[in-house]
């Protein structure tokens, strides 16, 4: 009677078993990935609904742009005291690390340059507006915000889940949105108009531009639309 393996036989288990590994495990690693980065978006989001929120319950308005954190930005010359627009929103609204961050030694975006990130593709998808007033909140996400429409109409909001940490891939670790009068939010480009919940699912990753608002826009949507999850 044959008892146990022989050497042969255990090689060659050993093997399949390293096949199938080298197989799954980057497809496992990949959606384990993409489940971090979309459970990061999803909190940042409410986070951004509730500051939205909070304001307009604290001064006692119904529309955001009544708020101070629609008026014009007004910041101290180092960025770190802000009495009003987005700089006050962020700073006062979040639990921040650092503030006015979007260039210089202590950023905490990737780049403003053209290049600093990338589509899904590779191809390059801009980089933040060098006009962004920025923070990196407790979690480690980067928040940037500025008005897309004069005067002071419309807020659009950037977001890097992760910080300057990779992938650094619009779509997978940066999203952009709009604060709407109301105080809800929708995907970029709505121009914060009534009913209007910016760009289509369909055009994430398929917009050009030299910024990541830009090249993102879409892709809120098509995690919201397919129930917080990542499947493109």
């Amino acid at each position: 009677m044959k008892k146990g393996f022989t050497l042969a036989e255990v090689l060659i288990t050993l093997g399949i078993v390293g096949i199938v590994a080298v197989l799954t495990i980057p497809a496992v690693m990949k959606n384990y990935k993409n489940r971090l980065y979309t459970a990061q978006l999803e909190k940042v989001y409410a986070q951004i609904s509730d500051a939205a929120t909070a304001v307009m319950n604290d001064e006692h308005v119904d529309n955001f742009y009544e708020t101070t954190a629609g008026q014009a930005n007004a910041c101290s010359t180092d960025g770190q005291t802000c009495t009003a627009g987005i700089g006050y929103f962020l700073t006062k609204y979040f639990k921040s690390v650092k503030k006015d961050c979007v260039t210089g030694d202590d950023s905490c975006v990737a780049g403003t340059a053209v290049g600093s990130y990338q589509k899904i593709s590779g191809a390059n998808a801009g980089g933040f507006d060098e006009n962004d007033y920025c923070i990196q909140t407790a979690s480690g996400a980067s928040i940037c915000g500025k008005y897309v429409a004069a005067p002071n109409k419309c807020m659009s909001i950037a977001v890097d889940v992760n910080g300057q940490a990779e992938p650094n891939i619009v779509g997978r670790d940066v999203f952009a949105m709009d604060i709407h009068k109301d105080g809800s939010i929708s995907d970029y480009n709505s121009n914060c108009a009534d009913n209007n919940f910016g760009c289509n699912a369909e055009d994430c990753n398929n917009r050009n531009g030299t910024n990541v608002y830009t090249t993102s826009c879409g892709c809120l949507n098509s995690i919201i639309d397919a129930g917080w999850k990542m499947e493109y």
